[in-house]
């Protein structure tokens, strides 16, 4: 141990548990290039990646925690170091976010002929909040199912969390919404957090644009080419930098472990447990949507796996938004326009996950907590709520606490929130499988809205080719 400011601050090394740790994750990297060299297949090894990372996590952890070193020094260290690698990837893949929204939404509208855009959007919002309303049933069912009750996750919040969720509850319904609209358009393109309102600036531009191609066709014609080149362009970066996708997970995967730690974990397994059960009920009603529509489940999971992986492992569905957008035209079978409308509405409109089965479960454990009457009528006001306030919630790490905070403030608990605080203390671990299933039932909600406009290309869907150069 080197206890000077220059390694324990600024150097972030200080002790052999740290650079043993750096060491493992360079040997995992250069093991998954190696993979690479002899040319196994990028789901094999994001599938390797995965384990991977749960294995150096979990190892680093349980070994670490026996030392005082570690709990002090080094599990903020090594956390720094693993999020150089996983957050900076993700950050490459949040870069191109703005962009793919913007010039997705623009393509569609003025692409899509006619009538059928006002076809496409009731579609769409249709089957995204229909998703969301049986998701929070899910919600509500399993935490029946394992008995839980809010007095049982009572625990601190930070201030920075307080101070948030109080800013969000002040704020009426109309509110919330009225601050969806965007009044400076350079800060919403800088933003993430702001995906509702890039979706509209879009829409704007993209009206505008289909008015002049019919008034004024030649002056709008350059502007369109130069989109459509924008357009190609970020799309081969996205390609780059899909390529970096199993380093990127390694690093995420292990690294929410370690920061996190097994301790925090194990002491909220019921909770864990229940969402995670949630989840894996939401993916088998995919499974019959799919049936329903004709489609083959097991086809759509093997060609979802990488997208889901990745949103797993970034728990951000803004940040899966280009890999969501090129699985669904590129190996889904699902029309462009389609896929860009449905795939990008879904990362701010009925997330069954994040805007879904997390605050449906928090509103009835809130209510357990102050002793309101568990009614059938109460059950369907929770998912009314939670339906109707999921609209406009971005899909950016920390949404569900958007979410939950606009649900709870809805069923009349937004100051009781204190009452379940130790939740939030292992967001990050849930959060890994709310993300995934909001991506999972944005890409159902895709095909099915295009297998009902009538542009599904099935023979596309059953075909399997491997989308990543290697």
């Amino acid at each position: 141990m080197i206890n000077l400011p220059f390694f324990t601050d600024f150097l972030k090394i200080s002790n052999a548990f740290t650079v043993i740790s750096i060491i493992v994750l360079i040997a995992g990297i250069l093991f998954l290039k190696q993979l690479k060299n002899k040319k196994v297949n990028f789901t094999k090894r994001m599938l390797i990646s995965l384990a991977l990372g749960l294995i150096i996590g979990i190892g680093i952890d349980l070994i670490g925690q026996q030392f005082d070193v570690y709990q002090n020094f080094a599990q903020i260290e090594i956390a720094t170091w693993f999020g150089l690698v996983g957050t900076g990837f993700l950050k490459l893949v949040q870069l191109l976010a703005i962009p793919v929204v913007f010039l997705s939404i623009i393509k569609v509208v003025i692409d899509v002929q006619g009538d059928r855009i006002k076809s496409l959007t009731a579609k769409t919002f249709t089957t995204l909040l229909g998703t969301t309303a049986i998701s929070a049933g899910v919600g509500i069912f399993v935490v029946k199912l394992f008995n839980l009750n809010g007095s049982s996750f009572a625990g601190d919040l930070t201030e920075a969390k307080i101070e948030r969720m109080a800013d969000i509850s002040a704020q009426s319904f109309p509110d919330f919404f009225l601050n969806l609209i965007p009044d400076n358009i350079f800060k919403v393109m800088s933003d993430n957090g702001s995906i509702v309102s890039v979706v509209i600036v879009a829409a704007m531009f993209a009206g505008a644009i289909r008015f002049l191609q019919v008034k004024k066709p030649k002056e709008v014609a350059p502007f369109v080419t130069l989109l459509d080149s924008l357009k190609v362009t970020v799309n081969s970066v996205l390609t780059n930098v899909i390529k970096l996708m199993p380093y990127g997970v390694l690093a995420l995967v292990s690294n929410t472990i370690i920061a996190n730690g097994i301790e925090s974990i194990v002491g909220m397994l019921g909770f864990i447990a229940a969402l995670y059960t949630a989840v894996l009920i939401m993916l088998l009603v995919y499974v019959v949507m799919l049936l329903v529509m004709g489609v083959s489940p097991v086809t759509f999971f093997k060609k979802a796996f990488n997208t889901l992986l990745f949103a797993f492992s970034s728990r951000s569905s803004v940040g899966t938004l280009p890999y969501t957008l090129k699985t669904l035209e590129d190996d889904m079978g699902v029309s462009k326009e389609t896929a860009n409308f449905v795939g990008t509405l879904g990362t701010t409109v009925g997330m069954n996950g994040c805007a879904g089965v997390f605050p449906a479960m928090l509103g009835v454990l809130i209510a357990s907590a102050v002793g309101t009457p568990m009614t059938f009528s109460f059950y369907m006001l929770v998912v009314l709520v939670v339906t109707v306030g999921s609209i406009g919630i971005a899909g950016v790490p920390g949404t569900a606490t958007v979410a939950a905070t606009v649900t709870l403030n809805g069923l009349g608990y937004g100051q009781t929130i204190s009452s379940i605080g130790a939740i939030f203390g292992i967001d990050p671990i849930v959060d890994m499988g709310r993300t995934m299933l909001n991506v999972a039932g944005s890409m159902v909600s895709a095909i099915m809205v295009d297998k009902w406009e009538g542009n599904f290309d099935k023979e596309a869907y059953n075909t399997f080719n491997e989308t990543i150069e290697e």
